[in-house]
């Protein structure tokens, strides 16, 4: 909890009134972040975690449902504040549409926690497995029955997800009621959130023509050049992880009603009225 209550804004509001130029709104944010991921540390520790040392202990497929998810979003929160720090836009924007989704996984499922919802999650992704799983069936069967020794670790590794998962491979088909995106996002954070935050993503994820005309590319008259150069990243880009960080704690503690409740409450709040102070601040200065 010592962790915890040193959580403070490293900015006064006067201060960052004060800022003249984006090196030091940059500092702000990436002090901001680092303590988001600071927040989804503690809370796990205190949730799956024991002893001290904070070594995680046994956990059930549920709990292991929500805990992987969180664990994945301090991964990816931790890579995509390397590459801030390391001047690497084009890699922070498809980090940040992957922290998106997860964090919209996360939420939507703490939101809705019921079984059928967390079961439904877990069919969503055997279905392609199943699908492997058939298209091997059928290149052993078009070589009489003569299965390959990659086949037969494929398929051991296919029926490791499935018995970890506790499915059966049978009951698994094409159908599944895990919601789009679209709506889950909708569910959690509105229809604003999907269209801007992860749909403008989608397109450094997928290699669009948006993503290599803005970040890979410069227009000189009327023809191109390649751009070999990094670009670098601005504040604004950690708006949404910071958001999703804040919103997602505040949710999982609730729902948990986590060791020193209040405290995690008060520091989620502190935090995003900073936010909230730091984007208006940042607002004004590229209004200059």
């Amino acid at each position: 909890m010592n962790k915890l209550h040193k959580i403070e804004p490293k900015y006064s509001k006067a201060e960052l009134t004060e800022f003249k130029d984006e090196n030091q709104f940059m500092d702000a944010y990436v002090e901001l972040l680092k303590q988001t991921i600071t927040l989804l540390f503690l809370i796990i520790g205190e949730r799956y975690c024991e002893g001290k040392e904070g070594i995680p202990r046994k956990i059930n497929r549920n709990e292991a449902i929500i805990g992987g998810n969180l664990t994945r979003l301090i991964k990816l929160n931790t890579s995509f504040l390397e590459n801030i720090c390391n001047g690497k836009l084009e890699i922070c924007y498809i980090l940040n549409r992957c922290i998106a989704e997860t964090a919209i996984n996360t939420q939507f499922m703490i939101a809705e926690g019921e079984e059928n919802v967390l079961r439904n999650y877990i069919k969503y992704s055997l279905i392609t497995e199943k699908e492997l799983w058939n298209t091997i069936k059928d290149n052993v069967k078009d070589r009489n029955d003569e299965k390959l020794h990659i086949e037969e670790r494929m398929q051991k590794s296919i029926e490791r997800s499935f018995n970890s998962s506790d499915f059966d491979l049978e009951n698994v088909n094409r159908s599944s009621k895990w919601k789009s995106i679209a709506k889950r996002a909708e569910y959690v954070a509105g229809d604003q959130f999907y269209k801007i935050f992860y749909g403008i993503g989608s397109h450094s994820i997928h290699g669009n023509w948006q993503d290599i005309l803005m970040n890979n590319l410069t227009k000189e008259d009327d023809e191109f050049k390649l751009n070999l150069e990094w670009n670098r990243p601005r504040p604004q880009i950690m708006d949404g992880a910071i958001i999703m960080n804040l919103i997602l704690t505040k949710s999982f503690v609730e729902k948990e009603k986590l060791k020193g409740l209040e405290s995690y409450l008060e520091k989620t709040e502190l935090l995003m009225k900073y936010h909230a102070d730091l984007t208006n601040e940042h607002e004004k200065y590229l209004k200059k």
